[in-house]
């Protein structure tokens, strides 16, 4: 019994020996990437700096960095500069090399933000009246959202009248029925889901219609 004791203990020993010397896969001297990425998130477009520095070989010496940027490009050399301009994820991939041909690598991620639109309007007509702009009640207002702009394509452009109605389109109609100040909210949404939102108020003077409840809200369908 003390005899199977002893070599099941004496297995044990031999096994974690194979795996400490690499008999079971694990290379010991196998060189260790390491490196740092700065920024990891930005707008595009950017650059990216990566250092490879920090990898090391414990028994010997590194001879090779090769990088892949993640967006098909790659580079070589310690510390690399890449300049992201799609938006989306990537992963970086560092494979060192050692002077025994022996590789490491190590990735991370990057994220490549895409810029949100630019939202703005303008609106007619209106007059000025002492310090700040006025519409009369009733009178039909154009809205034009033309001077939005993205780095690729505004999509969509959705509008709140600040009095419930809403309506969407680059340039809109709308009147007010009653008097008051009402904030006009535009939201544009770009070809990548990017949105933007855009606050104007708009004073409106003047009595209410004889007629208002006939056409609430003021909308097209009452033109």
């Amino acid at each position: 019994m003390r005899s199977a004791r002893f070599y099941l203990l004496l297995g044990l020993i031999l096994l974690v020996g194979l795996a400490i010397t690499g008999c079971l896969g694990v290379r010991s001297g196998e060189p260790q990437a390491l490196f740092t990425a700065s920024p990891v998130e930005h707008m595009i477009p950017f650059t990216a700096n990566f250092d490879g520095t920090l990898s090391y070989d414990p028994d010997g010496r590194i001879v090779s960095y090769l990088w892949n940027f993640g967006d098909g490009a790659a580079g070589e050399g310690p510390q690399a500069a890449h300049v992201y301009e799609e938006d989306g994820e990537y992963t970086v991939l560092l494979t060192v090399i050692d002077n025994q041909g022996i590789s490491g690598s190590s990735s991370l991620m990057v994220e490549a933000l895409n810029p949100p639109p630019t939202a703005t309007f303008s609106y007619s007509p209106k007059s000025k009246m002492e310090d700040k702009y006025i519409v009369g009640t009733l009178e039909w207002i154009t809205f034009d959202a033309s001077e939005s702009t993205d780095d690729g394509e505004v999509v969509a452009y959705d509008w709140n009248f600040g009095d419930g109605e809403i309506d969407s389109g680059k340039v809109v109609e709308y009147r007010y029925l009653y008097a008051g100040t009402y904030n006009v909210v535009l939201t544009v949404t770009d070809d990548d889901g990017g949105k933007t939102k855009y606050v104007e108020a708009i004073s409106i003077l003047g009595g209410p219609p004889c007629n208002a409840d006939v056409c609430p809200g003021g909308g097209r369908s009452c033109r």
